[in-house]
């Protein structure tokens, strides 16, 4: 059995291991180097085979967006709708899982708080200081708060908490302050 531990665009430094080799009571071989090829490793992120390079590009889209010499918050807010919109398609797949084409490779499952930290954290912190921005967020954190996947649930709260902190720091207006307060809400 192979235990794969380095999803795709995972940060891999010389001595982290890629995968795990578990022989069966009556297998004691394998093709190292087979297992090896079946890696790809490169200087930068692919599309197709990193499913939260996507994430991250949107991201810093949008945090160009939020820079001050572009000072484009609309940019910003369509980036956080198309955020949701993937990561609502991604939560209602459906939960049947396929019968495997290869049963003896496990694969870990993406998490959903680095999909969250990909897709939110720097918007978050780019944008504490715009109110249209953090109405925004905290709508669309709200929305994801409502999935059914329990991961999902957990973490569009707690990146309502920190997007909150955030804005509480940076807007300047009382009642912008106590607007994004009462929107993050639901995250208590």
């Amino acid at each position: 059995r192979i235990q794969v531990a380095a999803l795709p665009g995972s940060f891999i430094a010389a001595g982290r291991p890629l995968a795990f080799i578990r022989f069966d009571s009556d297998t004691t071989d394998c093709n190292l180097e087979q297992v090896i090829e079946a890696f790809e490793i490169g200087r930068e992120r692919l599309f197709e085979n990193d499913p939260r390079f996507g994430l991250v590009v949107l991201s810093e889209i949008a945090g160009r967006a939020l820079s001050p010499g572009v000072n484009d918050p609309g940019s910003a807010i369509t980036v956080i709708g198309v955020q949701v919109r993937l990561l609502s398609l991604w939560a209602a797949r459906p939960k049947e899982v396929p019968e495997p084409r290869c049963n003896r490779i496990e694969v870990p499952e993406l998490c959903v708080m680095d999909m969250f930290d990909d897709a939110f954290t720097a918007i978050a912190r780019d944008g504490a200081g715009s109110i249209e921005v953090m109405v925004r967020l905290q709508k669309a954190l709200h929305a994801l708060s409502q999935a059914s996947h329990p991961d999902m649930v957990d973490a569009a709260k707690k990146h309502a908490r920190l997007a909150l902190t955030r804005a509480e720091s940076k807007l300047e207006l009382p009642e912008e302050r106590a607007l994004v307060r009462e929107l993050a809400g639901f995250a208590r």
